[in-house]
């Protein structure tokens, strides 16, 4: 079968402009030369969004993506009415870049990129399964979120020594950090962000007992400094069974002499960090 020559775009969800925190929401994608126009949003299984950008309305989730479904649909109907001379493709590239171009707002789209493919309907699927679905959710992402944001507060501080990513432990149990504060050599400080806003109960007990564990190995091997703190993504109170599991586990690193503090509460971390 004959490959054709498309270009995509992720559309991406940022209702921060002063951190740049954003999620991947939808994909757009052409195929100029058969004039195809199609686009796929995440407007149903939304709930993990909303949890990560947890202080927002998730109506301010839903009437941004309806006001850019508008746009896509509008766009489209403009691209199925084009006639099918020569002109159509560099029309239709010419409307995904005036769409694409990069604005101030909610709702924005990342770099167009070309990609080769048999079905470009298929391969819209694949793109959101891709970029949608599966990498925004992995607590990897949300955690090195967090961190930049933490890192962005500590650069304005004045502080005896820089927080900086370091493995913790022996050759026996060790763990990796992004933020570790040594003076003199000595560990001082460790701040960890640490997502629990998986979108299964389950999900949270995986993740957090994973570093449950390696806190209470390390403790008991005195492997940690005195002060370890964890800034933690929640899910909402509102869904009890998740907020339960998180509470659970937020239960037991206390236990464990881990501080915990709300990963937006800036002033709590800071606090943390000087005194």
């Amino acid at each position: 079968m004959k490959n054709f020559a498309c270009r995509y775009a992720v559309v991406q969800f940022a209702p921060y402009t002063e951190t740049g925190e954003f999620a991947n929401v939808g994909i757009v994608i052409t195929c100029p030369e058969t004039g195809y126009f199609n686009f796929k949003l995440q407007n149903r299984r939304y709930a993990r969004i909303t949890a990560f950008f947890d202080q927002l309305s998730a109506d301010v989730y839903r009437t941004a993506l309806k006001a850019i479904e508008t746009e896509l649909e509008r766009i489209q109907r403009l691209v199925v009415a084009l006639p099918a001379v020569p002109e159509r493709a560099d029309r239709i590239r010419d409307l995904l870049t005036a769409l694409t171009h990069p604005r101030e707002a909610m709702v924005r789209f990342g770099q167009v990129r070309p990609i080769l493919t048999q079905d470009p309907a298929v391969q819209l699927v694949k793109l959101f399964d891709h970029y949608v679905d599966h990498a925004f959710v992995t607590p990897e992402y949300v955690e090195h979120t967090i961190t930049k944001r933490i890192q962005t507060l500590l650069e304005g501080l004045t502080l005896p020594a820089p927080f900086k990513s370091e493995r913790i432990g022996d050759d026996q149990i060790h763990a990796s950090f992004p933020l570790v504060q040594r003076l003199d050599g000595q560990l001082t400080k460790i701040i960890k962000p640490f997502n629990l806003t998986q979108d299964e109960p389950n999900g949270i007990f995986d993740h957090g007992d994973k570093w449950l564990q390696k806190v209470r190995r390390l403790r008991k091997r005195n492997l940690l400094p005195r002060d370890v703190l964890f800034a933690v993504a929640a899910p909402p109170e509102s869904d009890a069974k998740r907020f339960g599991a998180c509470r659970e586990i937020c239960a037991e690193l206390a236990q464990a002499d881990v501080q915990l503090v709300e990963q937006r509460q800036e002033t709590e971390i800071l606090t943390f960090a000087t005194t």
